[in-house]
Order: structure tokens, then C-alpha cells, then sequence
């Protein structure tokens, strides 16, 4: 299990984040998706930016294909995001690995890029294996710190590891909880 942040000064500057899809690797398959509702209601949960979810097909309308499936966006492209969503930054990012199934495995990276000069504020990498002890561990501490001690559902904790959603939610969680505040 891993999780390495690499941040600028300026990454805690931006008010208003659009959260653009997440580009898939060749190999994963589109249930990965469930990261692109993820880090938006992660970004939310942190409280400390306004924040857009933007769906792909809003996306497609924004950018040209080639820069949703590349996961890079010219400074033309950004500017335009700028005046079109009224943001500071943009969230892109790419699934490496997503295993939806029991044990689940997630390996993506997150970028923070700010539309008004192109620079990349902030960037994670998570590689979490449901299956290490170490990361049960952690999902028992982020289960208990989001949705108090205990069992509050009936397989408690344990869900997070059956649950793509839940799992993707957890990746989300611990990727952007590495952005420095303000």
C-alpha cells in the first residue's frame, strides 16, 4: 500500500475545483468510473473548496477528446474552463488499476491544476490493496472517523472492502486529504 503527494506552495489557493472524469487506463474497466463521484464528494467532505463535478459528457462539450483521454489540457482549453465554469483549478487524474471485486485493488493518480497559468499545484498517487492488513487497518480508522466506532451498518467497516463505491470513496478520501489547507 502506498499513498505519495508531491505539492506546491500555491495548492491550498484555489476556491473553486472542477472535478473532470478520470481517464482509464487500457485494461480498466469503466466501473472505475465510481472514482469520478468519489473525489468530488471527498473534495467536499474536506470543506475547504467550492466544488464542480463535471460528467464526461459535460467534459466532451468543454475539451477536445483528445485531452479527456490523454489527461492533458492546453492553456487554450484551460482558459476556457476558466470562463466556462467560473474555477480556479481543475482536478484530472487516471486509473492504473481497478479491481472491483473481492480483494479490491485501486492504483490512480490525481493532479491539481490551476486554469490561469497551467501549473500543477498538487499530484497524489495512492496503490491500495484491500487485501494487506495494513490497509484494512486504515479502512477500520476511516470507517470509524466518518461514520462513528462501531458497527453502524450491518457488516460495519468490513463493507468498504466489498464495496467498489466504498472503496473508491476511501481512496478518494485518503488522496485528498493530502492537499495542504490555505
Amino acid at each position: 500500500a502506498s499513498i505519495s503527494a508531491q505539492t506546491t506552495t500555491r495548492a491550498g489557493e484555489p476556491m473553486r475545483i472542477a472535478v473532470l472524469p478520470f481517464v482509464l487506463a487500457e485494461g480498466v474497466g469503466r466501473s472505475a468510473h465510481a472514482l469520478d463521484e468519489a473525489f468530488p464528494a471527498a473534495l467536499r467532505t474536506l470543506g475547504r473548496h467550492e466544488v464542480v463535478n463535471i460528467p464526461l459528457e459535460r467534459a466532451r462539450g468543454l475539451l477536445p477528446a483528445s485531452a479527456i483521454e490523454l489527461s492533458t489540457i492546453a492553456a487554450a482549453d484551460l482558459l476556457r474552463l476558466h470562463d466556462a465554469l467560473q474555477v480556479d483549478a481543475v482536478m484530472i487524474g487516471r486509473v492504473d488499476q481497478f479491481t472491483g471485486y473481492d480483494p479490491m485493488a485501486i492504483g490512480a493518480t490525481a493532479h491539481l491544476v490551476s486554469v490561469t497559468d497551467g501549473a500543477v499545484l498538487w499530484s497524489a498517487t495512492a496503490e491500495l490493496d484491500a487485501s494487506r492488513a495494513d490497509v484494512q487497518a486504515d479502512i477500520k480508522w476511516w470507517h470509524d472517523q466518518h461514520h462513528g466506532g462501531g458497527n453502524s451498518s450491518l457488516a460495519g467497516w468490513r463493507m468498504t472492502l466489498a464495496s467498489p463505491s466504498a472503496f473508491g470513496r476511501y481512496v478518494a478520501d485518503q488522496l485528498v486529504a493530502t492537499i495542504p489547507e490555505p
